[in-house]
């Protein structure tokens, strides 16, 4: 593993990265250990919501037209992104919340926690994968927050942060603090 977690990351897809599971993807990981990482893609809507799985994953209809994320391959199980730390399972990063455990999933969803993400399935990578990936320049990678893990901006996730990305690599590059945010109007 690399000497260090990247927890609490987002990982962003570089252009070379042509797998179509992850082609353009934003992911938030939620772990990164020597056993391996999991995380979920941000910005794979589906056509889904949760009033058309509720009644098939919590045995009862949940009215809300709130859509449903594709996580990732990895068949694995609903899960809610939130801030609501009374309705939580675990602390991804500070006052951020992941819940997976049934009862209180289902109360995130009839109570219509807001702001949430709402997936299914997950990404994974076995003890390695992920630092070969990673030294393949697969990925880049940049510490989350709230704005990114609930994008409602009017870009598209996966453009704005690869300018966020290259904004400090530029930044570090030249050794300034402060760029403007289109270098081309200077």
């Amino acid at each position: 593993m690399s000497e260090k977690s990247l927890k609490g990351q987002l990982l962003i897809a570089t252009p070379q990265l042509l797998d179509p599971n992850f082609a353009r993807t934003v992911l938030f990981l939620f772990e990164h250990t020597e056993q391996g990482a999991a995380g979920v893609v941000l910005n794979r809507a589906t056509e889904m919501t949760v009033s058309d799985v509720s009644a098939q994953l919590l045995e009862e209809t949940i009215a809300w037209d709130k859509p449903i994320f594709l996580g990732g391959p990895v068949p694995g199980p609903l899960m809610v992104l939130h801030e609501d730390e009374d309705l939580a399972d675990r602390e991804a990063i500070a006052g951020l919340y992941l819940t997976v455990e049934a009862g209180k999933l289902r109360e995130v969803l009839e109570r219509r926690v807001e702001p949430s993400l709402i997936v299914a399935n997950y990404a994974g990578w076995g003890p390695g994968q992920l630092d070969r990936e990673l030294n393949e320049d697969s990925w880049y990678h940049i510490d989350a927050n709230r704005e990114h893990i609930f994008w409602t901006g009017p870009n598209d996730l996966w453009d704005e942060v690869v300018r966020d990305v290259n904004r400090r690599r530029m930044s570090e590059l030249l050794g300034t603090e402060d760029l403007p945010e289109d270098p081309t109007l200077n």
